[in-house]
C-alpha cells in the first residue's frame, strides 16, 4: 500500500478524515494524493441560470468557498511529515475518483454529503466507486475522531469474493492492528457452506501476511447481518471492520436492506470496503 487517494470535499467532517488519512499514510509508509472534485453539476448551475445571478456574487461566493478548502488543506499537509500532492478538478465526483483510483492502494472518502447534497447522492456516489473500483474504500467512523491503525479489526467474512478483494486490497492495513478476528454470520450461528472461499483460505492467507487471525462464527442479530458484526466489533473494542461490498445487486441492497447499504450509511468505526 503506497499510494492512499484521499477525497476532499467541503463538508464538516473533511479536517477529520484529512487526519485519518495522514494516520493510515504513516502506518503503511504511503505517499497521500489529494483529489479536490468540483461537481460539474454545481458548476453547470452557474453556467446554465446565470439570469438568477446577474452579479455573479454567488459564483464568486462558491469559487470562495472551494479556494478555501483547498488552502486549509494544504495547510495542514504542510506541517506533516507524509509526502503529498494536491489534485484539483471538475467533473463527475465518482468518476474522478475512480480514475485516479487506478493507480492507489486506498481510497479514503466520506459518507456525509457537501452543503446542499442529500444523504442518498453521497450513498449513490460511494456506491458507484465501489462498483468501479478495484481498490478498497475506508470511511471513517461516525463516532470516531480519528482512526487508529494500531486499534483491533474485525473482518466480516462470508466466502465471497468481495470481501476476499478487502481482505487483499488492505493487508497491509489489516497487519497494523493489533489483534484481528474474522467473524462468519451466520442465521442462527449454525455451520453453513463456506462460499467461494473457506475461512481456513482467509486465516492462510493472513498468516502468509503476518497476521495471525482468530475465527469466531456467530447469529444475526434481529436478523440482521450488519447489526450483529458491528454488536461483536463494540465488544472487541475494534476500530475497524473490513467487509465486502455489494455482492449481491445495489438495487436489491437498496430495497431491501443489504449489509453494504446499511455500513456506508452509518457505522460508528472504520469502514474498509471493497467489491
Amino acid at each position: 500500500m503506497k499510494t492512499i487517494l484521499l477525497h476532499v470535499q467541503a463538508d464538516p467532517a473533511v479536517a477529520k478524515r484529512v487526519e485519518t488519512a495522514l494516520a493510515i499514510a504513516r502506518a503503511v509508509s504511503a505517499h497521500l494524493e489529494v483529489l479536490h472534485v468540483t461537481s460539474a453539476d454545481a458548476a453547470a448551475v452557474f453556467e446554465s441560470f446565470g439570469g438568477i445571478d446577474p452579479d455573479r456574487s454567488a459564483e464568486r461566493a462558491f469559487d470562495a468557498g472551494e479556494d478555501a478548502l483547498e488552502a486549509a488543506v494544504k495547510a495542514e499537509l504542510a506541517n506533516e511529515d507524509v509526502s503529498w500532492n494536491y489534485v484539483r478538478v471538475t467533473g463527475s465526483t465518482a468518476g474522478q475518483i475512480v480514475t485516479k483510483a487506478a493507480l492507489a492502494d486506498l481510497i479514503v472518502a466520506g459518507r456525509i454529503p457537501r452543503n446542499g447534497d442529500s444523504a442518498s447522492s453521497a450513498i449513490t456516489v460511494l456506491g458507484d466507486v465501489l462498483m468501479n473500483s478495484v481498490s478498497p474504500v475506508f470511511l471513517r467512523g461516525d463516532e470516531h475522531d480519528c482512526f487508529d491503525p494500531k486499534g483491533v479489526c474485525v473482518i466480516g467474512w462470508d466466502g465471497s469474493f468481495e470481501v476476499a478483494n478487502a481482505v487483499r486490497g488492505g493487508v497491509e492495513l489489516i497487519a497494523q492492528a493489533t489483534e484481528v478476528h474474522v467473524v462468519r454470520v451466520t442465521e442462527r450461528g449454525e455451520e453453513v457452506p463456506a462460499g467461494l472461499y473457506p475461512v481456513t483460505d482467509v486465516l492462510e492467507y493472513l498468516s502468509r501476511n503476518g497476521v495471525k487471525a482468530e475465527y469466531s462464527r456467530i447469529a444475526e442479530v434481529d436478523r440482521k447481518v450488519s447489526t450483529a458484526l458491528l454488536q461483536f466489533a463494540e465488544e472487541k473494542g475494534a476500530g475497524l471492520l473490513v467487509v465486502g461490498g455489494y455482492g449481491s445487486s445495489r438495487l436489491g441492497e437498496k430495497l431491501f436492506g443489504g449489509v453494504t447499504h446499511s455500513l456506508l450509511k452509518n457505522c460508528p468505526i472504520g469502514l474498509m470496503v471493497a467489491h
